[in-house]
């Protein structure tokens, strides 16, 4: 984490909150319930705020000072490692136009926004959409992959703007729109960081630049070109404000209780052979209790018979 705060060059509008209706305006507000979506990646209940210390973000980004962190139709605002008053707040009431779910933003030299998501590309100045977008990534250059990117990155030191993808990066240059030769490069140039970043933005000294993915961030030192000893780290405890016994509770979280896993068992197998199966064990059954009964008869005959076998004699000595 930055020593110095982090101050912002020209704060962002806030919007205000929202009022909260009360229970007997909300009555006749409500709508029938939408049938629920499959199992597996389950947006959150439209009523229910997710909660920073749970962590996975789609992307972290440094707009005027400010870190503003984004997860599916959500986003934080945060200064001084504490999210301010009022969020989380979604990321349409307060960019309208802009979906859920980016990949990737930046802030330009010109203090524009830049979004990414897919193989589009949204400008925003301040909360404002600039005519005409979204447009095609492939506007930006040939160059860049064509299905999106991972994290952008404005390098102000060079005065470069860095796109990453998967295990490559490039250069780009924003005054000829084009990328810079040579470019894409492997992403093991920048050692210690992991492939396909989520996020990244640099120190306000310029010294460090910090890069996000799942839940740990690594600092990178620009003049060494190499990851600082002892990371990642938590980003969770170190930039979020989330203490130890949060970090562990959202390890520990379950599905909600109406995600049941349910087994179907389907018998296609015809009811004659269903039949068959059930008789021929009972038939065998029966011929193995007679089996039993005839040997037991016999060997209580021949016990009788050697009775009287025996009887005749003593009859005859007394």
């Amino acid at each position: 984490p930055p020593i110095e705060p982090l101050e912002p060059t020209r704060p962002l509008p806030t919007l205000p909150v929202r009022r909260i209706h009360s229970t007997s305006e909300r009555k006749h507000e409500r709508q029938p319930r939408p049938p629920s979506p499959p199992l597996g990646d389950r947006p959150s209940p439209p009523g229910t705020k997710p909660n920073i210390c749970d962590g996975n973000f789609n992307t972290v980004a440094l707009f005027r000072g400010e870190m503003f962190v984004f997860k599916d139709r959500w986003f934080w605002r945060l200064r001084n490692n504490r999210v301010q008053e009022g969020y989380p707040m979604q990321i349409e009431q307060f960019w309208k136009g802009l979906p859920a779910k980016i990949d990737a933003a930046y802030e330009r030299s010109d203090g524009k926004f830049v979004f990414f998501k897919g193989d589009k590309y949204w400008v925003f100045k301040e909360v404002t959409a600039e005519p005409g977008y979204p447009h095609s990534l492939v506007e930006l250059g040939s160059c860049l992959p064509r299905e999106g990117i991972d994290t952008a990155l404005r390098w102000e030191p060079v005065g470069k703007t860095y796109f990453f993808k998967g295990d490559r990066y490039w250069r780009y240059n924003e005054d000829k729109r084009a990328t810079d030769p040579g470019y894409p490069k492997p992403i093991t140039v920048w050692r210690g960081i992991p492939q396909a970043p989520q996020g990244a933005f640099i120190s306000k000294e310029g010294f460090y630049t910090y890069f996000y993915k799942g839940k740990e961030y690594w600092k990178f030192d620009n003049q060494r070109l190499n990851v600082e000893p002892g990371y990642p780290r938590s980003i969770l405890k170190d930039w979020m404000g989330c203490n130890q016994k949060d970090v562990e509770r959202s390890k520990d979280r379950r599905l909600p209780h109406d995600d049941v896993d349910i087994m179907v068992t389907i018998n296609d197998v015809p009811s004659t052979v269903n039949a068959i199966a059930v008789v021929i064990p009972c038939i065998l059954s029966l011929c193995i209790l007679v089996l039993v009964y005839t040997i037991f008869q016999f060997k209580n005959k021949e016990v009788q018979q050697n009775v009287v076998y025996y009887k005749r004699p003593v009859q005859e000595w007394v």
